[in-house]
């Protein structure tokens, strides 16, 4: 809708004369790259605000976040998958040169609102996508000290609020005891 809404309005400005829009390559908005990103490695939504693109390793496939824009002020570094890196392929694409991955000012705050209320979704965070992401982990079989480390939480404690989506790891635990 976006891409066909883009489309409609430069064929109006260029009738008039006007300055085209740049062509919508792969997203509508700058909000899809950022929900699938933030889906797929757990950061704060500041955090992705404050991401540069000096701070993505594509080659080693990981994204730093700075300790100067992490929560805990501690650097850590994330592990990308197939699809945060084609997210990010793709939204460099489309976005161009600028130093920041999501040069917004204003954050998401408005976009996401609009998202919410279309997909008649209500009391849903951007937080909860970060919940999403360590849920999707510890449900995965994922050890609770690698999801603090990727989450970047400062104790064990803010990590065990997901263990008992994994019911299932301490029988497998004890079971592993008797394997030859």
């Amino acid at each position: 809708e976006m891409q066909d809404a883009r489309e409609s309005a430069n064929c109006w400005r260029q009738a008039r004369k006007q300055h085209q829009l740049s062509v919508l390559l792969h997203y509508g908005d700058h909000l899809t790259p950022a929900v699938l990103l933030s889906m797929n490695t757990g950061v704060r939504r500041g955090e992705l605000l404050a991401l540069r693109w000096s701070a993505i390793d594509t080659k080693g496939k990981q994204l730093t976040i700075e300790g100067s824009t992490a929560k805990n002020q501690q650097t850590r570094h994330i592990p990308l998958n197939a699809e945060a890196l084609n997210v990010l392929k793709q939204w460099k694409e489309q976005a161009g040169d600028g130093e920041r991955v999501f040069p917004i000012d204003t954050g998401f705050k408005t976009a996401w609102a609009a998202l919410l209320e279309r997909a008649k979704i209500s009391r849903f965070r951007w937080h909860d996508l970060r919940h999403h992401f360590a849920s999707r982990l510890v449900q995965a079989g994922v050890p609770l000290n690698t999801v603090r480390e990727l989450l970047g939480h400062g104790s064990m404690a803010m990590t065990l609020r997901y263990a008992h989506l994994a019911p299932d790891q301490k029988r497998e635990a004890v079971e592993k005891l008797i394997q030859p």
